[in-house]
């Protein structure tokens, strides 16, 4: 029931807010350029976080949670998404992004919230932290490239990682995923093609920075089920991809890995013929299939997720192969 009441909660709050930042974003002339249209307004991000920490902290109503891990969630969220509105705002250059996303990571670490792999010495685990975080954050800020592409990728991998969250009795985790969920849910409303307002990097830093945090808050695996330890990488396995696939790309190009492309794996669905929604909900559909795939591999054993995982990498290197082949001018 209080699962109901957040993402409820979360998608109200959104769907009121996200507006204010339109007529905001207009205020200031904080807008991107698009191609042949008026400059549309960036920062619906923040509508987005305000609804998800308004149903977060109106839950506490009604459910106790940890105040420490509350606490870290929210204060280095705030951080990832002020600083996702300065970078919407001045366009920062890339090493003093990554620097904000590092404030953020080491709020998270000074709280004790990083990677506890039983296995792995602390300064190891640490690491993998800093690394993960700074990987799946630039992953969902660099896939923000298409009308409801990021927002609708958000909501599906968050809904399998509240699934698994659930099932788990990990009810922190859950609460922090219904707001995120509704409070996106609210926000697609607006940015679903043709989009009336982006997420821009507030809202794309965020969601990255969120769903890094939360994946490695749940509990995957005893110690005899190694292989479900994997389960957030196979979740988020589509932006991940996304981002290797274009590094790869621009280095083939000789480009520097910062600059913008049209090597998208969405946008190369574009370039093969496929209109901006058919493009979208084929990233839906192959992003649905991920998610189950991850949700399998949560509760699985070894060998039952080694399968998954080998069908998973051919349907992935199948569709990079026949889309990696099309030709893209930049």
């Amino acid at each position: 029931m209080i699962l109901f009441y957040v993402i409820l909660c979360s998608f109200v709050s959104s769907l009121l807010l996200v507006p204010v930042t339109i007529k905001i974003s207009a205020r200031f002339n904080i807008v991107k350029p698009v191609k042949s249209e008026q400059g549309k307004p960036c920062i619906g991000g923040a509508g987005i976080y305000i609804a998800f920490l308004a149903a977060v902290l109106s839950s506490l109503f009604f459910i106790k949670l940890p105040v420490m891990k509350l606490s870290a969630v929210i204060l280095s969220s705030l951080a990832i998404t002020l600083l996702g509105i300065i970078d919407d705002i001045k366009d920062l250059r890339p090493m003093l992004k990554i620097s904000g996303e590092l404030l953020g990571i080491f709020i998270l670490i000074s709280f004790g919230f990083f990677t506890k792999i039983s296995f792995l010495p602390g300064w190891v685990n640490i690491l993998i932290t800093v690394i993960w975080f700074l990987f799946i954050t630039n992953a969902f800020n660099l896939l923000d490239i298409m009308d409801g592409l990021t927002s609708g990728l958000v909501i599906i991998i968050s809904s399998s990682l509240l699934i698994i969250a659930f099932i788990n009795r990990d009810i922190f985790s859950c609460v922090i995923l219904a707001g995120f969920t509704g409070a996106h849910m609210g926000f697609l409303r607006y940015n679903y093609p043709p989009a009336k307002v982006y997420m821009g990097d507030t809202g794309s830093l965020f969601s990255g920075f969120l769903l890094a945090m939360i994946a490695i808050n749940i509990s995957y695996a005893p110690m005899e089920r190694k292989v479900a330890l994997l389960t957030p990488i196979l979740a988020m396995s589509l932006p991940i991809y996304d981002t290797l696939f274009l590094i790869v790309m621009r280095i083939k190009k000789k480009k520097h890995i910062f600059n913008k492309t049209k090597d998208h794996f969405a946008l190369r669905l574009v370039t093969m013929g496929y209109s901006i929604k058919k493009s979208v909900w084929i990233m839906y559909v192959f992003s649905v299939f991920l998610a189950f795939s991850a949700i399998i591999l949560s509760f699985s054993k070894n060998l039952t997720g080694f399968v998954v995982l080998v069908i998973v990498g051919l349907v992935f290197i199948l569709i990079g192969k026949k889309v990696g082949m099309v030709n893209v001018d930049d």
